[in-house]
């Protein structure tokens, strides 16, 4: 049996006002058209989908099932029929993007907005990831798109990559911490005595880094950085910050920025994007990110 798009289209415009006349009108046919189709498709299921009354008709129980439970099916025809054009245009259905946890939050949101106005209809998910983890999604195709990959592309082949710039670290302790009052540039061998505040690393087939962790100490392994500024404040541990992290907790003085004898580099920051099957999607987000005031933002600037 089988049961086109427009029969189910007929019989729910006819269930939505309760008369063929009316959805006759709004179809441009005739009625008998429409009791037509309704006949056909009763005879076809074996069962009575309106009852009629006078000039108005009414579900039946098994109309009633009927109507609910094609509603789904009528959604997914339509979406597949939107689907379908959309990759034959070249436009994505999903999108996945890695992003490194040290990108600031508020470019992130800007960029999710634009890009839902541009793409309604393709479904985009955001995942953080940290250090190597960025490369690791984007090799082991986790990802289509990195925002923030970390230093130098690890294995290049089949790799897109632009620099978005260069993200700043402050080393950072607690107004409470024996060393706050240090005025000479602090050297690992006094810092290994504090445990350091870190966040894991995601890679999973990439080797992974440590954002700064001393031989011989003792590493607290955190989540994200809300709960590594809140431990370093709490006098927990001590560790690095990036500095558009780091720059309203100094100010407001909850926290401390010390000088280093061997200060952290700043960290590297690509945009990147398997070059094989890109899409338009794909395309307009590295045009997007790439724009130089959004760049400069994206690194902490």
């Amino acid at each position: 049996m089988f049961i086109s798009d427009e029969t189910l289209r007929v019989i729910h415009l006819v269930a939505r006002h309760q008369s063929i006349t009316t959805a006759a009108e709004q179809l441009n046919k005739v009625p008998s058209a429409i009791s037509y189709t309704i006949k056909k498709t009763e005879e076809a299921l074996g069962a009575e989908l309106f009852l009629r009354k006078g000039r108005y008709i009414e579900l039946t129980p098994a109309g009633s099932y009927f109507i609910e439970h094609s509603k789904t099916i009528l959604g997914d025809l339509e979406a597949l029929r939107r689907n379908t054009v959309l990759i034959h245009d070249g436009i994505e259905r999903e999108l996945t993007i890695a992003v490194n946890n040290i990108i600031p939050t508020a470019v992130l949101v800007e960029f999710i907005r634009d890009f839902e106005q541009q793409f309604s209809s393709t479904t985009l998910t955001l995942n953080l990831e940290v250090y190597n983890g960025c490369w690791d999604a984007l090799h082991g195709r986790r990802a289509d798109l990195v925002i923030g990959a970390p230093h130098a592309v690890p294995g290049s082949e089949g790799i897109i990559s632009a620099p978005l710039g260069q993200l700043e670290w402050d080393f950072v302790v607690s107004p409470q911490h024996p060393l706050a009052g240090a005025r000479h540039p602090l050297d690992n061998a006094e810092l290994r005595h504090y445990s350091a505040v870190c966040i894991r690393d995601t890679s999973i087939s990439i080797a992974p880094q440590q954002a700064w962790l001393l031989e011989g100490q003792k590493p607290l392994f955190v989540p994200d950085f809300t709960t590594a500024i809140a431990l370093i404040e709490q006098n927990v541990g001590i560790g690095y910050i990036p500095h558009h992290l780091a720059l309203p907790l100094l100010n407001r003085g909850t926290l401390l920025k010390k000088p280093m004898r061997e200060h952290k580099h700043a960290t590297t920051l690509f945009l990147a994007a398997r070059s094989d099957g890109m899409g338009k999607v794909c395309r307009w987000c590295m045009d997007y990110l790439q724009h130089p005031a959004l760049s400069a933002r994206l690194s902490g600037g």
